[in-house]
């Protein structure tokens, strides 16, 4: 267990590469990164997806309609099946789940307007009231702009890994702002990489 969730940590570097290559956000609105290990009878799942492309918002939710559409993908996100279909014939049985997000933890990335030094700016003829102004401006055009995520990760012990030879994902069916997931895989010693951009979307190519 403890190997194969070394090697989704492996995963992270690549994806990066990745997605630089394509000259791509890392946070990328309507995409979701999937990566999937497996080796003997274990199996995993490990997603990560802005706030914004499951939820709609990426801030602490505080009214009542946030907080609703906030339990609501906790929920989802908590039984595995409601994401992914595993074929009967591996008889898989989950033994692990994990769910983070980022909305409340204040570990989300902040991305900041500049901000100039303005010990100096009241010598160039401009008022007190002038300044506010202008500061007042500086930050409506250019205000922060906080970016969380969501992540997941499901194991399964398969009894019949062998007869494991895809995984059907219905994410963009349950969060209908995915448009996008990319998925990376590693099974035994073979590895790839695919994007699915269709709702009915299986992860496969190691059989």
């Amino acid at each position: 267990m403890r190997y194969i969730i070394l090697f989704l940590a492996g995963l992270l570097l690549p994806l990066s590469i990745h997605a630089q290559s394509r000259q791509l956000d890392a946070h990328e609105h309507g995409a979701a990164k999937v990566m999937m290990a497996m080796e003997g009878k274990m199996l995993q799942l490990q997603f990560e997806v802005p706030s914004d492309s499951l939820i709609g918002f990426e801030y602490s939710p505080e009214s009542e309609k946030d907080r609703k559409v906030f339990a609501y993908a906790m929920t989802i996100l908590s039984n595995p099946t409601n994401l992914f279909d595993i074929p009967d014939e591996a008889e898989c049985i989950p033994v692990g789940i994990k769910v983070s997000q980022t909305l409340f933890s204040g570990e989300g990335e902040h991305h900041e307007g500049e901000h100039h030094d303005h010990g100096d700016d009241h010598d160039d003829g401009k008022s007190e009231k002038d300044h506010d102004h202008d500061h007042d401006k500086d930050h409506d055009d250019h205000g922060d702009e906080v970016h969380s995520e969501f992540q997941a990760s499901y194991l399964w012990n398969c009894h019949h890994a062998d007869d494991l030879d895809s995984v059907q994902t219905r994410m963009m069916k349950v969060f209908p702002r995915i448009e996008e997931i990319r998925v990376q895989w590693i099974v035994e010693d073979r590895q790839g990489a695919m994007e699915l951009e269709n709702q009915d979307g299986k992860i496969r190519g190691w059989r």
